[in-house]
């Protein structure tokens, strides 16, 4: 916040309108306005007068302008509260089936092996993977989907189930628009 006393105005070019003042002859601008003359954002600004009408200008404009200022008085800060988003909820239909892989995929994949007599390393040559990829799988350590994939074209074997899900998705978002007054009410009030 910027003060300036009389003497310091008068010589800028300020013109000091002759209402009494309480606070003695102080001068103090809003700070972080937007200049209503020149559309200058985040500067501080006073209650101007020109051509008849009342506007916010920049001190640059008071000044550049010899524009009279007309406030005097402290401006009262309003303590701001940050608003909390109410979520909106939206349920989605899913009509896509998707497959999740098996529970049982490592037996599948050493049965299968085992009932066309290929070694782990036959397996491995065939698939173009690697040996240890073959014997991870088959104790049970779940590999990338394109490992499974390659492993069930070979062996003819199916890895994959339908996957058993809800029809229905809950997708939460914030809200973007502020609190309103009904808002505020609301929330007085108990109601969510």
């Amino acid at each position: 916040m910027s003060v300036r006393t009389s003497s310091h105005v008068a010589r800028k070019g300020y013109l000091i309108s002759n209402n009494p003042n309480p606070y003695g002859r102080v001068l103090v601008g809003i700070s972080m306005a937007t200049c209503e003359m020149c559309g200058t954002d985040r500067v501080t600004t006073f209650l101007s007068e020109i051509s008849g009408a009342k506007l916010r200008c920049c001190t640059r404009c008071i000044e550049s302008n010899n524009l009279t200022v007309l406030e005097r008085r402290i401006p009262v800060q309003t303590e701001v509260r940050p608003v909390l988003a109410k979520s909106k909820v939206y349920t989605k239909n899913i009509g896509k089936m998707e497959k999740e892989i098996a529970s049982d995929f490592h037996i599948r994949i050493k049965r299968a092996r085992e009932n066309k007599g290929w070694s782990a390393r036959d397996l491995a040559k065939r698939t173009n993977l690697r040996l240890n990829d073959i014997q991870k799988a088959e104790a049970g350590v779940q590999p990338a989907d394109n490992v499974l994939e390659k492993l069930a074209k070979a062996l003819d074997i199916s890895l994959f189930e339908e996957a058993i899900s809800d029809p229905e998705r809950t997708i939460k978002t914030p809200s973007s628009r502020s609190m309103t007054i009904g808002d505020a009410l609301d929330e007085f009030l108990g109601k969510n």
